[in-house]
Protein backbone atom coordinates (compact mmCIF):
# COMPACT_ATOMS: atom_id res chain seq x y z
CA UNK A 1 0.00 0.00 0.00
CA UNK A 2 1.43 3.38 -0.58
CA UNK A 3 1.42 4.37 2.74
CA UNK A 4 -2.14 4.04 3.20
CA UNK A 5 -4.58 1.37 4.24
CA UNK A 6 -5.72 -0.83 1.35
CA UNK A 7 -9.32 -0.27 -0.05
CA UNK A 8 -12.07 -2.73 1.36
CA UNK A 9 -14.53 -3.19 -1.50
CA UNK A 10 -16.99 -4.80 0.90
CA UNK A 11 -17.77 -0.82 1.45
CA UNK A 12 -19.14 -0.88 -1.68
CA UNK A 13 -21.71 -3.21 -1.50
CA UNK A 14 -22.59 -2.23 2.09
CA UNK A 15 -23.14 1.48 1.09
CA UNK A 16 -25.71 -0.22 -1.81
CA UNK A 17 -26.97 -2.25 0.66
CA UNK A 18 -27.68 0.66 3.28
CA UNK A 19 -29.28 2.79 0.17
CA UNK A 20 -31.57 -0.23 -0.68
CA UNK A 21 -32.75 0.11 2.93
CA UNK A 22 -33.51 3.76 2.93
CA UNK A 23 -35.67 2.86 -0.56
CA UNK A 24 -37.35 0.03 1.46
CA UNK A 25 -38.18 2.99 4.47
CA UNK A 26 -40.08 4.64 2.06
CA UNK A 27 -41.03 7.90 0.62
CA UNK A 28 -43.22 10.77 1.83
CA UNK A 29 -43.75 11.15 4.91
CA UNK A 30 -41.16 8.76 5.71
CA UNK A 31 -38.16 10.52 3.59
CA UNK A 32 -37.63 13.03 5.55
CA UNK A 33 -35.75 10.84 8.01
CA UNK A 34 -33.92 8.98 5.06
CA UNK A 35 -30.52 11.39 5.23
CA UNK A 36 -29.63 9.14 8.53
CA UNK A 37 -28.85 6.59 5.82
CA UNK A 38 -26.52 8.93 3.90
CA UNK A 39 -24.17 9.77 6.81
CA UNK A 40 -22.87 6.08 7.17
CA UNK A 41 -22.30 6.21 2.54
CA UNK A 42 -20.68 9.39 2.85
CA UNK A 43 -18.37 8.60 5.41
CA UNK A 44 -17.38 5.20 3.98
CA UNK A 45 -16.61 6.94 0.37
CA UNK A 46 -14.93 9.20 1.99
CA UNK A 47 -12.63 6.94 4.11
CA UNK A 48 -12.01 5.06 0.52
CA UNK A 49 -10.99 7.97 -1.46
CA UNK A 50 -8.50 10.01 1.41
CA UNK A 51 -7.57 7.71 3.79
CA UNK A 52 -6.90 4.33 1.50
CA UNK A 53 -4.31 3.69 -0.94
CA UNK A 54 -3.22 -0.08 -2.32
CA UNK A 55 0.34 -0.93 -4.41
CA UNK A 56 -2.02 -0.58 -7.44
CA UNK A 57 -3.23 2.86 -8.20
CA UNK A 58 -4.88 1.33 -11.34
CA UNK A 59 -7.13 -0.86 -9.38
CA UNK A 60 -7.86 1.94 -6.79
CA UNK A 61 -8.52 4.56 -9.83
CA UNK A 62 -10.72 1.75 -11.14
CA UNK A 63 -12.71 0.45 -7.90
CA UNK A 64 -13.15 4.45 -7.46
CA UNK A 65 -14.64 4.79 -10.60
CA UNK A 66 -17.59 2.45 -9.80
CA UNK A 67 -17.91 3.30 -6.39
CA UNK A 68 -18.36 7.29 -6.80
CA UNK A 69 -21.80 6.14 -8.48
CA UNK A 70 -22.83 5.44 -5.02
CA UNK A 71 -22.81 9.05 -3.88
CA UNK A 72 -24.60 11.37 -6.19
CA UNK A 73 -27.61 8.53 -6.29
CA UNK A 74 -27.72 7.93 -2.90
CA UNK A 75 -28.05 11.99 -2.56
CA UNK A 76 -30.97 11.42 -4.99
CA UNK A 77 -32.60 9.01 -4.08
CA UNK A 78 -32.06 9.86 -0.16
CA UNK A 79 -31.03 13.95 0.44
CA UNK A 80 -33.74 14.71 -2.18
CA UNK A 81 -36.45 12.11 -1.74
CA UNK A 82 -39.04 14.48 -0.30
CA UNK A 83 -38.71 17.86 -2.33
CA UNK A 84 -39.30 15.96 -5.84
CA UNK A 85 -41.81 13.88 -7.40
CA UNK A 86 -41.86 10.59 -6.05
CA UNK A 87 -40.13 7.78 -7.22
CA UNK A 88 -42.37 5.11 -9.16
CA UNK A 89 -42.45 2.94 -11.96
CA UNK A 90 -44.49 3.12 -15.43
CA UNK A 91 -47.72 1.26 -14.77
CA UNK A 92 -47.48 1.41 -10.92
CA UNK A 93 -50.93 1.73 -9.19
CA UNK A 94 -49.70 1.20 -5.71
CA UNK A 95 -48.26 4.06 -4.27
CA UNK A 96 -44.86 3.02 -2.55
CA UNK A 97 -45.66 3.46 1.12
CA UNK A 98 -48.37 1.11 0.80
CA UNK A 99 -46.73 -1.72 -0.54
CA UNK A 100 -44.94 -4.31 1.84
CA UNK A 101 -41.68 -4.75 2.41
CA UNK A 102 -41.01 -7.26 0.05
CA UNK A 103 -43.00 -5.35 -2.57
CA UNK A 104 -40.59 -2.54 -1.78
CA UNK A 105 -37.84 -4.66 -1.99
CA UNK A 106 -38.41 -5.52 -5.73
CA UNK A 107 -39.08 -2.06 -6.25
CA UNK A 108 -36.07 -1.15 -4.26
CA UNK A 109 -33.91 -3.10 -6.35
CA UNK A 110 -35.45 -2.64 -9.34
CA UNK A 111 -34.56 0.93 -9.51
CA UNK A 112 -30.98 0.55 -8.59
CA UNK A 113 -29.89 -1.09 -11.17
CA UNK A 114 -31.63 1.01 -13.87
CA UNK A 115 -29.24 3.99 -13.98
CA UNK A 116 -31.37 5.43 -16.72
CA UNK A 117 -34.50 5.14 -15.09
CA UNK A 118 -35.87 2.65 -17.77
CA UNK A 119 -39.38 1.74 -17.29
CA UNK A 120 -39.75 4.32 -14.68
CA UNK A 121 -41.48 7.59 -14.74
CA UNK A 122 -38.44 9.59 -15.12
CA UNK A 123 -37.00 8.10 -18.00
CA UNK A 124 -35.50 10.07 -19.82
CA UNK A 125 -37.47 8.98 -23.54
CA UNK A 126 -36.54 11.46 -25.80
CA UNK A 127 -32.75 11.45 -25.24
CA UNK A 128 -32.61 7.65 -25.54
CA UNK A 129 -31.86 4.93 -28.58
CA UNK A 130 -35.08 3.73 -29.41
CA UNK A 131 -36.48 0.53 -27.66
CA UNK A 132 -36.19 -3.29 -29.61
CA UNK A 133 -38.46 -4.75 -30.68
CA UNK A 134 -36.73 -8.12 -31.81
CA UNK A 135 -37.81 -11.21 -30.33
CA UNK A 136 -35.77 -12.61 -27.41
CA UNK A 137 -33.60 -15.15 -29.42
CA UNK A 138 -33.53 -12.49 -32.19
CA UNK A 139 -32.05 -9.93 -29.60
CA UNK A 140 -29.66 -12.12 -27.91
CA UNK A 141 -28.04 -13.03 -31.20
CA UNK A 142 -27.76 -9.40 -32.21
CA UNK A 143 -26.12 -8.31 -28.57
CA UNK A 144 -23.32 -11.50 -29.13
CA UNK A 145 -22.61 -9.82 -32.95
CA UNK A 146 -22.45 -6.48 -31.29
CA UNK A 147 -19.54 -7.83 -28.55
CA UNK A 148 -17.98 -9.36 -31.40
CA UNK A 149 -17.81 -5.92 -33.23
CA UNK A 150 -17.05 -4.04 -29.68
CA UNK A 151 -14.53 -6.57 -28.84
CA UNK A 152 -12.83 -6.31 -32.55
CA UNK A 153 -12.90 -1.84 -31.95
CA UNK A 154 -11.36 -2.41 -28.57
CA UNK A 155 -8.34 -4.75 -29.96
CA UNK A 156 -7.62 -2.18 -32.64
CA UNK A 157 -7.89 0.98 -30.33
CA UNK A 158 -5.66 -1.04 -27.97
CA UNK A 159 -3.23 -1.98 -30.71
CA UNK A 160 -3.19 1.70 -31.08
CA UNK A 161 -2.37 3.06 -28.04
CA UNK A 162 0.34 0.14 -26.87
CA UNK A 163 2.37 2.04 -30.09
CA UNK A 164 1.25 5.66 -29.20
CA UNK A 165 3.85 6.65 -26.65
CA UNK A 166 1.08 9.70 -25.76
CA UNK A 167 -0.29 6.55 -24.02
CA UNK A 168 2.89 5.67 -21.77
CA UNK A 169 3.56 6.37 -18.33
CA UNK A 170 5.71 9.82 -18.67
CA UNK A 171 4.96 10.33 -22.19
CA UNK A 172 4.76 13.09 -24.52
CA UNK A 173 1.46 15.13 -24.09
CA UNK A 174 -0.80 14.82 -27.13
CA UNK A 175 -0.25 18.04 -28.45
CA UNK A 176 3.41 17.54 -29.05
CA UNK A 177 3.47 16.32 -32.44
CA UNK A 178 1.09 18.91 -33.74
CA UNK A 179 -2.38 18.49 -33.99
CA UNK A 180 -2.57 15.14 -37.04
CA UNK A 181 -1.08 13.22 -33.85
CA UNK A 182 -3.19 14.75 -31.05
CA UNK A 183 -6.19 13.62 -33.04
CA UNK A 184 -5.33 10.13 -31.51
CA UNK A 185 -7.01 11.07 -28.40
CA UNK A 186 -10.08 9.65 -30.05
CA UNK A 187 -8.89 5.99 -29.76
CA UNK A 188 -9.26 6.28 -25.71
CA UNK A 189 -12.58 7.81 -26.62
CA UNK A 190 -13.61 4.74 -28.57
CA UNK A 191 -11.95 2.42 -26.14
CA UNK A 192 -14.36 3.48 -23.03
CA UNK A 193 -17.24 3.53 -25.52
CA UNK A 194 -16.31 -0.52 -26.71
CA UNK A 195 -15.56 -1.07 -22.89
CA UNK A 196 -18.52 -0.13 -21.43
CA UNK A 197 -20.82 -1.04 -24.51
CA UNK A 198 -19.37 -4.79 -24.57
CA UNK A 199 -20.49 -4.91 -20.54
CA UNK A 200 -23.78 -3.65 -21.11
CA UNK A 201 -24.41 -5.49 -23.84
CA UNK A 202 -23.21 -8.99 -21.74
CA UNK A 203 -25.83 -7.89 -19.15
CA UNK A 204 -28.81 -7.48 -21.11
CA UNK A 205 -27.96 -10.96 -23.08
CA UNK A 206 -27.96 -12.74 -19.21
CA UNK A 207 -31.04 -10.40 -18.03
CA UNK A 208 -32.76 -11.28 -21.54
CA UNK A 209 -32.46 -14.81 -21.34
CA UNK A 210 -33.10 -15.52 -17.94
CA UNK A 211 -36.33 -13.70 -18.61
CA UNK A 212 -35.47 -10.55 -15.87
CA UNK A 213 -36.16 -8.27 -18.56
CA UNK A 214 -37.93 -7.85 -21.61
CA UNK A 215 -35.73 -7.04 -25.26
CA UNK A 216 -37.65 -3.35 -25.13
CA UNK A 217 -36.18 -2.91 -21.71
CA UNK A 218 -31.99 -2.80 -23.20
CA UNK A 219 -32.42 0.11 -25.44
CA UNK A 220 -28.42 0.75 -26.88
CA UNK A 221 -26.39 2.15 -23.96
CA UNK A 222 -25.24 5.02 -26.67
CA UNK A 223 -27.34 6.85 -29.18
CA UNK A 224 -26.61 7.01 -32.70
CA UNK A 225 -23.46 9.18 -34.11
CA UNK A 226 -25.85 11.08 -36.44
CA UNK A 227 -26.60 13.10 -33.60
CA UNK A 228 -23.13 14.14 -32.70
CA UNK A 229 -23.15 17.54 -34.44
CA UNK A 230 -23.08 19.71 -31.85
CA UNK A 231 -21.60 19.15 -28.05
CA UNK A 232 -24.97 19.62 -26.38
CA UNK A 233 -26.52 16.47 -28.65
CA UNK A 234 -22.99 14.50 -28.27
CA UNK A 235 -23.40 14.82 -24.46
CA UNK A 236 -27.02 15.03 -23.83
CA UNK A 237 -27.94 12.00 -26.80
CA UNK A 238 -25.17 10.25 -28.05
CA UNK A 239 -23.08 9.64 -24.94
CA UNK A 240 -24.39 7.06 -22.07
CA UNK A 241 -27.66 9.16 -20.36
CA UNK A 242 -26.83 7.20 -16.96
CA UNK A 243 -25.97 9.95 -14.82
CA UNK A 244 -28.86 12.56 -16.63
CA UNK A 245 -31.26 12.05 -13.95
CA UNK A 246 -28.47 12.96 -10.87
CA UNK A 247 -27.40 16.26 -12.76
CA UNK A 248 -30.82 17.09 -13.54
CA UNK A 249 -32.39 16.48 -9.99
CA UNK A 250 -29.23 18.21 -8.20
CA UNK A 251 -29.16 21.29 -10.31
CA UNK A 252 -32.96 21.78 -10.65
CA UNK A 253 -33.09 21.81 -6.53
CA UNK A 254 -29.94 24.11 -5.90
CA UNK A 255 -31.83 26.37 -8.54
CA UNK A 256 -34.75 26.32 -6.64
CA UNK A 257 -33.24 26.49 -3.34
CA UNK A 258 -31.40 30.15 -4.29
CA UNK A 259 -34.72 30.92 -5.84
CA UNK A 260 -33.82 31.09 -9.37
CA UNK A 261 -36.57 32.90 -12.03
CA UNK A 262 -36.97 30.76 -15.13
CA UNK A 263 -35.08 32.01 -17.50
CA UNK A 264 -32.53 31.60 -19.91
CA UNK A 265 -29.13 32.42 -16.96
CA UNK A 266 -31.02 29.27 -15.27
CA UNK A 267 -30.81 27.21 -17.65
CA UNK A 268 -27.34 27.65 -17.95
CA UNK A 269 -26.83 27.81 -14.56
CA UNK A 270 -28.13 23.99 -14.28
CA UNK A 271 -25.80 23.32 -16.82
CA UNK A 272 -22.51 24.32 -15.29
CA UNK A 273 -24.29 22.45 -12.14
CA UNK A 274 -24.19 19.35 -13.80
CA UNK A 275 -21.17 19.69 -15.54
CA UNK A 276 -19.32 20.87 -12.04
CA UNK A 277 -21.13 17.64 -10.82
CA UNK A 278 -19.50 15.42 -13.27
CA UNK A 279 -16.18 16.75 -12.89
CA UNK A 280 -16.21 16.33 -8.83
CA UNK A 281 -17.14 12.50 -9.60
CA UNK A 282 -14.38 12.63 -11.82
CA UNK A 283 -12.02 14.00 -9.41
CA UNK A 284 -12.65 11.56 -6.55
CA UNK A 285 -10.87 8.50 -8.58
CA UNK A 286 -7.86 11.20 -9.98
CA UNK A 287 -7.64 11.75 -6.08
CA UNK A 288 -7.02 8.31 -5.60
CA UNK A 289 -4.59 8.17 -8.12
CA UNK A 290 -2.43 10.60 -7.85
CA UNK A 291 -2.93 11.47 -3.90
CA UNK A 292 -3.74 15.05 -4.65
CA UNK A 293 -6.31 17.31 -5.92
CA UNK A 294 -3.72 19.53 -8.12
CA UNK A 295 -2.50 16.83 -10.60
CA UNK A 296 -6.05 15.73 -11.62
CA UNK A 297 -7.88 18.00 -14.38
CA UNK A 298 -11.27 16.43 -14.46
CA UNK A 299 -13.29 19.33 -12.92
CA UNK A 300 -11.56 21.70 -15.42
CA UNK A 301 -12.52 19.34 -18.56
CA UNK A 302 -15.82 19.31 -17.02
CA UNK A 303 -16.41 22.93 -16.73
CA UNK A 304 -15.25 23.70 -20.00
CA UNK A 305 -18.05 21.45 -21.43
CA UNK A 306 -20.15 24.02 -20.45
CA UNK A 307 -18.54 26.62 -21.53
CA UNK A 308 -18.36 25.09 -25.35
CA UNK A 309 -22.02 24.49 -24.58
CA UNK A 310 -22.91 28.30 -24.11
CA UNK A 311 -20.44 29.15 -26.84
CA UNK A 312 -22.17 26.93 -29.55
CA UNK A 313 -25.98 27.89 -28.47
CA UNK A 314 -24.70 31.32 -28.83
CA UNK A 315 -23.55 30.77 -32.80
CA UNK A 316 -26.45 28.64 -33.56
CA UNK A 317 -28.85 31.37 -31.71
CA UNK A 318 -27.07 34.11 -34.12
CA UNK A 319 -27.19 32.36 -37.21
CA UNK A 320 -31.02 31.35 -36.47
CA UNK A 321 -31.63 35.37 -36.67
CA UNK A 322 -29.69 35.63 -39.49
CA UNK A 323 -32.67 33.20 -40.88
CA UNK A 324 -30.42 30.22 -40.90
CA UNK A 325 -31.93 26.87 -40.87
CA UNK A 326 -30.37 23.09 -39.63
CA UNK A 327 -29.31 21.75 -43.19
CA UNK A 328 -26.79 19.02 -44.42
CA UNK A 329 -24.31 21.39 -44.84
CA UNK A 330 -24.59 23.20 -41.46
CA UNK A 331 -24.72 19.77 -39.87
CA UNK A 332 -20.95 19.03 -41.48
CA UNK A 333 -19.86 22.47 -39.83
CA UNK A 334 -21.48 21.17 -36.51
CA UNK A 335 -19.80 17.69 -37.50
CA UNK A 336 -16.36 19.10 -37.90
CA UNK A 337 -16.96 21.50 -34.76
CA UNK A 338 -17.58 18.65 -32.09
CA UNK A 339 -14.33 17.03 -33.57
CA UNK A 340 -12.63 19.92 -33.23
CA UNK A 341 -13.30 20.60 -30.15
CA UNK A 342 -12.54 16.86 -28.67
CA UNK A 343 -9.63 16.63 -29.95
CA UNK A 344 -8.92 20.32 -28.44
CA UNK A 345 -10.03 19.87 -24.96
CA UNK A 346 -9.41 15.49 -24.52
CA UNK A 347 -5.33 16.19 -23.55
CA UNK A 348 -6.11 18.25 -21.07
CA UNK A 349 -7.66 16.14 -19.18
CA UNK A 350 -6.09 12.86 -20.46
CA UNK A 351 -2.26 13.76 -20.43
CA UNK A 352 -2.08 13.81 -16.74
CA UNK A 353 -4.21 10.35 -16.05
CA UNK A 354 -2.51 8.34 -18.90
CA UNK A 355 1.22 9.50 -18.29
CA UNK A 356 0.80 8.85 -14.42
CA UNK A 357 0.16 5.91 -15.35
CA UNK A 358 -3.95 5.13 -15.74
CA UNK A 359 -2.88 2.78 -18.87
CA UNK A 360 -0.96 0.12 -17.44
CA UNK A 361 2.63 -0.37 -18.44
CA UNK A 362 2.44 -4.46 -18.06
CA UNK A 363 -0.57 -3.77 -20.45
CA UNK A 364 1.28 -2.08 -22.86
CA UNK A 365 3.60 -4.74 -23.18
CA UNK A 366 3.85 -8.21 -24.62
CA UNK A 367 1.38 -9.60 -21.78
CA UNK A 368 -1.08 -7.69 -23.67
CA UNK A 369 -3.00 -10.58 -25.38
CA UNK A 370 -4.48 -9.51 -28.71
CA UNK A 371 -6.71 -11.34 -30.75
CA UNK A 372 -5.71 -9.24 -34.22
CA UNK A 373 -2.29 -9.38 -33.78
CA UNK A 374 -2.23 -13.19 -33.04
CA UNK A 375 -4.23 -14.30 -36.33
CA UNK A 376 -1.72 -11.78 -38.23
CA UNK A 377 1.37 -14.08 -36.65
CA UNK A 378 -0.63 -17.14 -37.11
CA UNK A 379 -1.12 -16.08 -41.27
CA UNK A 380 2.91 -15.49 -41.56
CA UNK A 381 4.59 -18.33 -43.20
Amino acid sequence: MRGKRDLDPSFFGLCQLILLLALIHGGRPNARFNWIFFVPIFILFSYSVFFCASDSPISDFAFIQVFVYVIPFASDYILLRSCQPELRKIGQRKPTPEMTVIERLGWAASLLVTYRGIGWAHEPTAHLPPRPTASRWKFIASQLLWMIYYFILFDVARIHSHQNPCFAIQGPSFTAFGWGWQTTVWVYIVSVYCTMSGLYAAASIVSVATGIDQPRDWPHLFGTLRNAYTVRKCWGRVWHQMLRRIFTSHSNFLAKALHLPKGTFTTYFKLFVSFFISGLMHAAPDYIFHQNFSEGTSVRFFILQAVAITFEDTVIDFASRLGCKESKASKLIGFIWVFMWFTFCMPIWLDPQLHAGTVDEKMRAKEHVSLILGLMESLKF
